[in-house]
């Protein structure tokens, strides 16, 4: 019950905090059927994607391991007896593309007094993102003096069992998450707007050597659509259906890489001119087999003909 209140507690000075801070406003654009407009969308798509997916992971390792070090971050361990732990965040990455502010809370189920072990298969942990002491969770964007705010809940779960630390080339983690969340950018001046996002995910954690990867699945159906990992409103406000038509995969023990997917592919549907989003591709478009990717390669057809844009990853 204790914690039940505390997220209700949360829920409620996260909306306080936003209606009293001015920085986390955004424009809406009206226009459509635009390469700008297009990249927009696209990239929301893939920012809100990496930078959730970064926190969770971050929640993950932390219950594999409580004692682990996170660039930028403190983890609070003193609430363990009663399943929760806290991750403040309050630095710079060490490459120095992005900052990261604000908490992610995790609260583990209890049995016989005790939390369970995460490593328990089935087990199935709560995320929030924010506390009472600190609103939200927030990256900012240092090339560009940007930021994305996101608040909200996620529940993962330990599919197959085990930890992080024990992975072997031989086998895998395999995690399936759910998640309800508000985003808002600060690139405005006028009117706060939060934009409501789910995330059904399955991610698959394999190292086959030095290199720790991450592959995302999706399981969800909706509206006929298959595969759907995300959907919500865009900027624009239209309902959109994010489906993956090949996993994204990406490195995450490479900290220069900001989680930017190595390969895989998104189908953005449902909106006026639907989308389809090609991860890890070179300065031409084409989709590269080692390095760091440039970007991402988007198509879409406009006024009867296909249009396509090269968008350069943030980091």
């Amino acid at each position: 019950m204790r914690f039940f209140q505390s997220v209700f507690f949360i829920l409620g000075s996260t909306l306080i905090f936003f209606a009293s801070c001015k920085k986390v406003e955004t424009t809406r654009i009206n226009t459509t059927g635009n390469s700008q407009t297009q990249t927009i969308i696209s990239s929301d798509e893939l920012t809100l994607n990496d930078e959730f997916d970064q926190g969770v992971d971050d929640a993950i390792a932390v219950l594999c391991n409580p004692k682990i070090t996170i660039a930028g971050a403190d983890i609070d361990t003193s609430q363990n007896n009663i399943g929760l732990i806290t991750i403040y965040y309050s630095g710079k990455k060490p490459d120095g593309t992005k900052g990261r502010t604000g908490s992610i809370a995790i609260q583990q189920p209890m049995k016989g007094g005790k939390p369970v072990p995460w490593g328990t298969p089935g087990t199935t942990d709560s995320i929030i993102f924010g506390t009472v002491n600190s609103p939200g969770y927030e990256i900012l964007f240092i090339t560009n003096n940007t930021s994305v705010r996101m608040t909200g809940t996620a529940t993962i779960t330990n599919v197959s069992g085990g930890l992080l630390q024990n992975i072997t080339p031989v086998d895998s983690l395999v995690e399936r998450i759910r998640a309800s969340i508000s985003f808002t950018y600060n690139d405005n001046v006028s009117i706060i707007q939060l934009y409501s996002w789910y995330l059904n995910q399955i991610r698959t954690f394999t190292k086959p050597d030095t290199i720790m990867y991450a592959r995302t699945n999706a399981d969800t159906t909706i509206n006929n659509i298959k595969n759907v990992a995300t959907w919500g409103t865009t900027r624009f406000g239209e309902v959109f259906y994010s489906s993956l038509t090949s996993p994204v995969v990406q490195n995450i023990s490479n900290l220069s890489l900001s989680y930017n997917p190595l390969s895989g592919a998104k189908a953005i549907e449902n909106i006026s001119e639907p989308i389809l989003s090609t991860y890890g591709v070179n300065k031409q478009g084409a989709a590269i087999s080692n390095g760091l990717p440039f970007g991402f390669l988007i198509t879409w057809i406009n006024n009867g003909g296909q249009a396509q844009a090269i968008v350069p990853y943030y980091y």
